[in-house]
């Protein structure tokens, strides 16, 4: 066997590992664009699709491409009209109707809170939390949703959403003591790329073990107080 041929099998796995290492962020940039790309074309194919059946024409790229120009088209319409009055009452008036809706209302009303403790002033303070996960000497990172106590001992409970990687639109939700949290001084956004990236985007220091409740400025106020439950 040719000697520079014999070199190449030999390093041909350690070469498909750099090609793969080498392609990963693109990859992961290509599978993210593909994402929103489909959401949009989601949103696009609810004016589209019937447009197309009503013509008798089987959906192909270029309808996928024209539902992806509306759904800009139509964002961009409802994000110019959601600053003004006129756009904020519209918004009441989708809210009322979707709360009429017993399934619909339940989730649109979740989704709307999960948006707007993102966007609270709580981001700009202590949000991003370790927990114990999945043992005491290991943690993984979380956002803390909500602040509430225990209706039988009065403990400090938090709502952590503990997003999954690389894609953190999915993950589960962890009900943990208040005192067991490890509060981090990341934003939102570190979180996000942290998780995105596998850790490989992080800080080069991180708290471990301080755990307990931040300052109740950075938080808000506690939750009320309760009588500790009967003996």
């Amino acid at each position: 066997m040719d000697p520079a041929l014999r070199q190449f099998l030999i390093r041909w796995p350690q070469t498909l590992a750099v090609g793969a290492i080498t392609l990963a962020p693109l990859a992961l940039t290509v599978w993210a664009l593909w994402l929103l790309a489909k959401l949009a074309a989601l949103l696009g194919a609810l004016v589209i699709r019937p447009l197309t059946a009503w013509g008798g024409s089987e959906p192909g790229v270029a309808t996928t491409v024209l539902e992806i120009f509306t759904a800009v088209i139509i964002l961009t319409v409802v994000g110019t009209l959601a600053r003004g009055a006129a756009g904020k009452a519209v918004g009441r008036a989708v809210d009322d109707a979707i709360s009429r809706i017993p399934i619909g209302r339940t989730i649109y009303s979740s989704a709307q809170k999960l948006i707007a403790s993102f966007q609270s002033p709580m981001e700009q303070a202590q949000k991003v939390v370790l927990i114990e996960f999945p043992s005491e000497e290991m943690k993984t990172v979380g956002l803390v949703t909500q602040i509430f106590r225990a209706a039988d001992t009065g403990e400090e409970l938090a709502a952590v959403y503990v997003p999954t990687t690389p894609n953190p639109t999915s993950g589960y939700v962890e009900i943990v003591p208040v005192n067991r949290l490890v509060w981090l001084d990341w934003t939102l956004n570190e979180a996000i790329q942290f998780i995105v990236s596998a850790g490989v985007t992080a800080p080069e220091s991180i708290k471990y073990r301080d755990k307990g409740r931040p300052p109740l400025a950075d938080l808000g106020p506690r939750p009320p107080e309760e009588a500790p439950p009967a003996a």
